[in-house]
């Protein structure tokens, strides 16, 4: 059973995906870049442990981006978990039959058709279907161009995961539904780029948002010396290129992704193209794809060090993001 018409439209990130397919099936149609957007999707997450591997990572997105759209939108979001498997797949299949298309928490490295090693907590997927007769659910994917099968057992690990940055078990899933009329789209534009501004600009304690990159930048230099061997320091480098270039991020540590919001936004908001954002977060994201290179490049090098010119170029874009949404908090119409 596939859920009456339910499209997949394959994108760049898993949650913006996600969410787009997930409101698509109840009526809503928004691009991939407009849903990251109204997610207020950008963030960062700076965690340093050496129990952690990489012993140092940095997440460029938000956590909650897929129930902040919905709230900006004034449409309905629903969180639920389950203690144990079977309670957590009767509740996402309960879902499917009363039309909607659940967003699933999971672990990529337990989806089979991924093949990956590397645990990552709070890969979304939608469950778009399933087969009891042979075992499997039908999931919507990111980039992938189809619908991929997969065996309940594998997806009840999957779901359980507590793999960082975002596992934390519970075998949680979102429900999103529209039982009325999103609100106007100009107004929702504004309040997601308000919230985007609030949230990035909120937390100043160095885990998450600015102050976070403003701490990663200030401790980039003493990674290697703080890695838990050469393994992890070449591990720590190569991980925060592949989170800033690969991994669904679309490039620039989702930067990218969030300047095509920013030009669909321009055309819901009057007033908005003065500020000239989208050009602003298109160099954003060019300084985070620059500086990914410079640490992919150092990581492979044995013993290698972080240059005072890599060092230079973090301490930059941590200004230059802090000015950005210091200004979009104070000037958005």
């Amino acid at each position: 059973m596939i859920l009456p018409g339910f499209e997949h439209r394959p994108g760049l990130h898993c949650g913006s995906t996600a969410l787009a397919d997930a409101l698509r099936v109840r009526g809503v149609a928004l691009s991939e870049p407009m849903a990251f957007g109204l997610g207020a999707g950008l963030g960062f997450y700076y965690l340093s442990a050496p129990e952690l591997s990489p012993s140092h990572l940095f997440v460029g997105r938000s956590a909650h981006l897929e129930r902040a759209a919905c709230e900006v939108l004034g449409l309905s979001a629903v969180e639920r978990s389950a203690d144990d498997p079977a309670s957590a797949w009767e509740g996402a299949r309960a879902a499917l039959e009363r039309g909607l298309a659940p967003i699933l928490s999971t672990d990529l490295a337990e989806l089979p058709y991924w093949g990956s090693r590397t645990r990552f907590g709070g890969h979304r997927v939608v469950l778009a279907g399933h087969d009891a007769t042979r075992g499997i659910a039908w999931l919507a994917d990111t980039d992938r161009p189809g619908l991929e099968a997969v065996p309940l057992d594998a997806l009840a690990r999957a779901r359980a995961s507590i793999a960082p940055p975002f596992g934390t078990g519970g075998n949680p899933w979102l429900e999103v539904d529209a039982p009325a009329p999103p609100r106007p789209l100009g107004e929702a534009v504004r309040e997601a780029l308000r919230r985007q501004a609030r949230e990035m600009l909120l937390d100043p304690d160095g885990f998450a948002g600015v102050s976070a990159i403003e701490r990663f930048a200030a401790e980039l230099p003493d990674w290697p010396a703080r890695a838990t061997g050469e393994a992890d320091r070449a591990w720590c480098f190569r991980y925060a290129w592949q989170v800033t270039e690969k991994r669904g991020t679309g490039g620039g540590l989702f930067r990218a992704l969030y300047a095509r919001f920013l030009r669909e936004a321009e055309a819901a908001l009057p007033g908005l193209a003065a500020l000239r954002l989208p050009d602003r977060m298109d160099a954003l994201a060019a300084g985070w794809s620059a500086l990914a290179e410079g640490m992919r490049a150092a990581g492979e090098v044995p013993g290698g060090a972080v240059s005072p010119e890599l060092a230079a170029q973090a301490r930059a874009l941590a200004q230059a993001e802090r000015r950005y949404h210091e200004d979009v908090a104070a000037r958005v119409p």
